[in-house]
């Protein structure tokens, strides 16, 4: 598809922006459908404001929803409604929590048509290469823990108006790509049942925040005798003394906007630390896009090495490849029905009920809930 295909991005906002130029420098022709007048097209680019302004829907090749999360399923079932045979990208997540089903049931009905959702961290070669690292330098060795941290500081998106995800708070920007990333290390039996798994009492702590609903979530659980633990936060170091970063996390700097991306392996001989991009340090170290930082750490000390690897393109390669193969398997929402068994512990107090929909009452036993500071408590 690349070099010839027609793209059509579905919202236009930083997300869409970053996937059109994507797909542009890939050689694909890009259109843009967005109802909002007060984003202006960019050069040489056709913009629609609805789907009947669309001359022929047949003549897209991909469709990109970059939506907020609520309209994917109705901007999906939008475009299956005219081309029954469409292909389709979906920002993640691909649905509100309650949705899962009505997605998979939506699909169903429609075999022609072709949907997978972006995750660009699912095939990253930065953490193939760290298992094989880590098969290599600790030959015969169970792995004894795998701890994954995403973090960033998303209050001054929220400042400028940057959609925040009522409907999964914490969980709906980096914890998708923390379970891939976990789906790196862990037997597929093993990532199966944790995926399907009850949440064990006790296991998770999250950090609530009037505006971000749920700023910060931390799990620890046991996984086929595995010790896994998930951090992410999106309020920043200045709220994190109600649910701080984990200890580990100190050996290494954060980049710009308290962004700290990092996927640890440990063996009984050794640690395998993955950074993701950006990484942490001097500020002239970063503006380098695309690396990623790997150390090994065995009694003899600390070994790093760099690896390249754009994980967005290598994402978009992968989903066009998938999207025009002979088969193209539906989306694997098992992470996201995952999450929603996260929420389904901690959300009435993580948001307004109306927003999914249902009220939930009582308090369930072995959660702990810890107050964040917010920003307008911040700033008052």
């Amino acid at each position: 598809m690349t070099g010839g295909g027609h793209a059509c991005v579905v919202g236009y906002g930083s997300v869409g922006r970053l996937h059109a130029e994507v797909l542009t420098r890939m050689g694909l022709k890009v259109s843009v459908l967005d109802p909002d007048p007060s984003r202006p097209p960019g050069p040489s680019v056709s913009w629609w404001r609805s789907m009947r302004q669309v001359p022929d829907v047949r003549d897209v090749d991909v469709w990109v929803v970059c939506t907020p999360t609520h309209t994917h399923l109705p901007v999906v079932a939008s475009v299956l409604a005219q081309d029954a045979a469409a292909r389709i990208v979906v920002e993640k997540p691909a649905c509100r929590a309650a949705e899962t089903t009505a997605f998979t049931e939506l699909l169903a009905t429609l075999p022609a048509a072709r949907v997978v959702v972006m995750n660009q961290y699912r095939e990253a070669s930065v953490l193939s290469s760290m298992a094989r690292l880590v098969a290599r330098e600790a030959p015969g060795e169970p792995i004894r823990a795998l701890r994954v941290v995403f973090a960033k500081d998303r209050r001054p998106d929220v400042a400028r108006g940057r959609f925040v995800d009522r409907d999964h708070g914490v969980f709906g920007y980096e914890w998708l790509h923390m379970l891939a990333a976990l789906g790196h290390f862990l037997p597929a039996s093993g990532y199966d049942a944790y995926l399907h798994g009850p949440v064990a009492p006790g296991s998770l702590r999250v950090a609530h925040d009037p505006d971000l609903v749920l700023a910060a979530a931390h799990e620890r659980t046991t996984v086929r005798g595995v010790a896994v633990e998930l951090f992410s936060t999106v309020a920043g170091e200045g709220a994190e003394a109600a649910l701080p970063r984990p200890a580990w996390t100190r050996d290494y700097p954060t980049a710009i906007g308290e962004r700290q991306r990092l996927v640890r392996v440990e063996t009984a001989s050794a640690h395998f630390t993955a950074e993701l991009e950006p990484l942490g340090g001097p500020a002239h170290e970063q503006v380098r896009r695309d690396v990623h930082r790997i150390t090994v750490r065995t009694s003899a000390g600390d070994r790093r090495l760099e690896v390249v690897d754009p994980l967005i393109k290598n994402a978009w390669t992968g989903m066009l490849a998938s999207l025009s193969g002979v088969t193209c398997p539906p989306p694997d929402l098992r992470t996201l029905r995952r999450i929603a068994s996260l929420i389904g512990t901690v959300w009435p107090w993580a948001a307004d009920p109306a927003l999914v929909g249902a009220e939930r009452t009582g308090r369930p036993s072995g959660l702990a809930v810890e107050p964040v500071f917010s920003p307008r408590q911040e700033s008052a």
